[in-house]
């Protein structure tokens, strides 16, 4: 189960980072949370948690994509959709595709 979802969250990252790539470099529009950090419409990139576990609350309007390792590298480990929340164990870093 655990390595269908990895698998999910790296073909949602890839579609994505192949999107964004095609349309303007633009912010994402709402506030994102990151570990009681607030970024009003953060840009695109990646936003690093202070603290484990990572806490993300994702107010924008395009889903945004964990990692376990700091400046997005390593895995992805999940994925927090448009208006959502989750809490990530292992989640270091959150890339913002858009």
């Amino acid at each position: 189960m655990r390595r269908t979802s990895t698998t999910l969250a790296a073909l949602a990252l890839s579609a994505a980072v192949a999107l964004a790539g095609a349309a303007p470099a633009l912010a994402a529009s709402g506030t994102l949370t990151v570990s009681g950090k607030q970024y009003s419409n953060p840009a695109r990139g990646c936003y690093t948690g202070n603290f484990r576990p990572l806490m993300v609350n994702n107010q924008t309007d395009t889903p945004v994509f964990v990692f376990d390792q700091a400046n997005c590298r390593g895995r992805a480990i999940g994925a927090v959709g448009a208006g959502g929340s989750d809490t990530f164990e292992f989640g270091v870093s959150v890339f913002v595709p858009q």
